[in-house]
């Protein structure tokens, strides 16, 4: 299930495919809460491990082992904590000299002066190992019971508190969803699997979500009896076509064969896309205020998938021109393109990781497509997934801590999510057996 870009020509639809470090370069300084310092070296990799210490308050309370398995969950799922005695095998730390941290659980009640009325609160208070409190969290409690959603928001303040980066526990993740009989659509769904909703409302096959860097803009490609379009889509105003082809023999001459894909330039303004013109494609800028275009490479060889670092100067893409599909790297502003894989297999769908440092992207080996991170300055290579069936498309979360990917392991195409390290594999969907998905793209937006 190799991502392809489609190429219109004429009236036919033709079809092609498109390190390891333990320690990231960049990273948060270690910060220092009472006698014990808390270093965070690479937030790809490292996890703090913590106790949950439920108090008395706490565990008298009749859900309790009930709130302990969603805070748990919580803490396994934002790709930040291991836990002692965690119910999640990949979560799952024994304790001891291995703990970083304590997780008091305290119930509190208070009063109201005025009305009398009792308000329940659920305290979260991150201690060292002596129990001595670092800082507390609130979660409201109302009719014995606490919303999940806002639990989420109070571990993702927590990982931001320790490691300087907001959690992405309630993000959203687009992807393209194939149901059984009908076109393909742009849908959404949250990182609990959770408000699944179409995002693309048209009576086209949608391709190729991609966010913007704000993540409150995403752009998409049509395709239809016309020809390739990219939408863009703001969530305030009407979806609106940014650029189309045109299949019309009395313009392809004039009109570009085809149009998809888009990764954007931290502006939001401008966009990385591929363009098929006069039997050539390659990539190209486009502005879309000004509706220019500008380009890129400059091949015979089939150009596509492109994504944009992080700070806007490094390009990677897939190209057949060595002559099967491998990943190239252009430093914008220069026209010499380099090859970064190499080998029989071929290599695909290449996405910068947040900090600009690694390259997460699928490769054909042993007749299965597999999940590779590498380091492009040093050309180290680790395989992240194993199998007899494809696991390829990933995408990284907003912190870096995590990626989601597609994978066939069920027969059917569908999401999964691991950590940055290979670990923790998860559905991420719950859509029924026969429903396909695919291109994913993550954003820090919540919906």
């Amino acid at each position: 299930m190799h991502l392809r870009i489609y190429i219109f020509r004429l009236r036919i639809f033709q079809f092609f495919s498109t390190i390891f470090f333990l320690y990231f370069t960049t990273s948060v300084q270690a910060q220092t809460y009472s006698s014990e310092e808390i270093v965070i070296s690479g937030l790809g990799f490292s996890r703090f491990s913590v106790t949950l210490v439920p108090e008395k308050s706490f565990s008298d309370h009749p859900d309790a082992n009930r709130w302990l398995r969603i805070i748990d969950r919580n803490l396994c799922w934002s790709g930040v904590f291991l836990v002692t005695d965690s119910r999640y095998r990949i979560c799952r730390t024994a304790g001891g000299n291995q703990v970083d941290m304590k997780i008091m659980l305290k119930l509190k009640h208070t009063v109201s002066d005025s009305s009398k009325l009792v308000s329940k609160h659920l305290m979260l208070t991150v201690a060292d190992n002596d129990g001595v409190p670092l800082f507390p969290l609130e979660l409201p409690v109302r009719k014995n019971r606490f919303r999940e959603a806002e639990l989420m928001d109070l571990i993702n303040e927590m990982s931001a508190q320790l490691t300087g980066l907001e959690g992405v526990l309630g993000s959203t993740i687009a992807f393209t969803l194939k149901q059984p009989k009908r076109r393909k659509i742009i849908a959404r769904v949250n990182t609990h699997g959770k408000k699944l909703a179409a995002v693309s409302k048209n009576r086209f096959i949608n391709l190729l979500p991609s966010w913007n860097r704000k993540g409150d803009a995403i752009v998409y490609t049509t395709l239809s009896r016309m020809g390739t379009a990219i939408i863009f889509n703001d969530f305030k105003n009407r979806p609106a076509k940014l650029i189309g082809s045109n299949i019309s023999a009395n313009h392809i001459s004039k009109n570009f064969l085809s149009v998809s894909g888009g990764t954007w330039f931290s502006n939001g303004r401008q966009l990385v896309v591929t363009l098929s013109h006069k039997g050539n494609t390659d990539l190209y800028t486009f502005d879309r205020q000004r509706r220019r275009e500008t380009r890129l490479t400059f091949h015979r060889g089939i150009d596509t998938v492109p994504d944009l670092s992080p700070d806007n100067q490094h390009l990677i893409f897939v190209s057949d021109r060595s002559g099967h599909e491998q990943i190239f790297y252009l430093r914008l502003g220069t026209k010499i393109a380099f090859q970064l894989t190499f080998g029989l297999g071929s290599s695909s769908d290449p996405v910068w990781s947040p900090d600009g440092t690694l390259i997460a992207f699928s490769k054909i080996s042993s007749g299965h497509s597999q999940i590779h991170l590498m380091d492009p300055f040093t050309g180290e290579d680790h395989q992240l997934t194993q199998g007899r069936y494809n696991s390829e498309q990933p995408a990284w979360s907003p912190d870096g801590r995590q990626i989601v990917f597609v994978s066939s392991s069920t027969g059917v195409y569908k999401l999964y999510i691991m950590f940055v390290d290979g670990t923790g594999r998860r559905r991420l969907t719950r859509t029924p057996k026969d429903f396909k998905e695919g291109s994913p793209s993550w954003t820090a937006r919540k919906f």
